[in-house]
């Protein structure tokens, strides 16, 4: 396993899913996590399993003067965030013309616009160190087109966009901005698929591996990319996705 010994390491979207395995796998890594999650503290402080050390922060990604003060509050306690997992998300379903703008602006102020805001206040500090890696989840719809997934499917194009710009950005910083794309992952934003039947099980079939993935696969790859393992990969996306995003499956 890649080494995050001593590393300060910042979890978004971590009471759950692909957050919260992300939160587990650093933890094991050596890492000291900061967990935060629009979920209750108990909740985040249950699903990312922290300890005494580490910091459990409530945050609306989308809300810029609270992630604000959740790095200072971060900042103030461990005096450097080392690392960053962009990990929060929400989807609503739904083709172009019938999608409110208020949900598309929903989707798309969590996906990429919160994104944005924390990567932004994580960078300012990662700059005063000249050092950080960042690891944005975005997704194989941000890479493919995909039926009626419209506002999600934008954000994640959107993410990927962005990770190549900050990785340009700030290179020259020592800072590294990469993105992880999973397929089909088995986490509470998919269950609506399990009992979907003939649908889910088709979905399925278009992963090259044939099966789902676990959050811990991809938690596996955000450790990685967060690591000196990975000291000279930046501007780069990793599918996580059983070959989906790169093969042609028809089930």
């Amino acid at each position: 396993m890649s080494s995050l010994e001593n590393k300060i390491i910042m979890v978004t979207g971590a009471a759950s899913g692909i957050g919260a395995a992300t939160c587990k796998a650093a933890r094991d890594a050596g890492a000291t996590l900061i967990a935060t999650d629009l979920a209750q503290e108990s909740a985040i402080e249950e699903g990312a399993a922290t300890t005494g050390s580490d910091l459990t922060i409530r945050l609306d990604v989308s809300d810029e003067s609270a992630v604000k003060e959740a790095v200072a509050a971060s900042i103030e306690k461990y005096g450097r965030i080392d690392g960053l997992v962009n990990c929060a998300g929400i989807q609503s379903p739904g083709p172009a013309h019938v999608q409110d703008v208020d949900v598309w602006n929903k989707v798309l102020g969590v996906q990429l616009t919160g994104t944005f805001i924390v990567s932004k206040y994580v960078v300012l500090e990662m700059l005063k160190a000249k050092s950080g890696s960042i690891v944005n989840i975005a997704s194989i719809y941000g890479m493919t087109g995909g039926r009626g997934n419209v506002s999600y499917n934008t954000a994640k194009g959107g993410v990927l966009q962005l990770t190549r710009s900050m990785a340009a950005d700030y290179g020259g910083a020592g800072i590294r901005v990469n993105s992880v794309s999973p397929g089909y992952i088995d986490t509470p934003m998919s269950a609506m698929l399990k009992d979907a039947g003939e649908f889910r099980d088709k979905f399925v079939g278009m992963h090259a591996l044939g099966r789902p993935g676990m959050p811990a696969e991809v938690a596996a790859a955000n450790v990685f990319l967060l690591s000196e393992d990975a000291s000279f990969i930046t501007a780069a996306n990793l599918p996580v996705d059983g070959g989906f995003a790169t093969t042609h499956i028809i089930p």
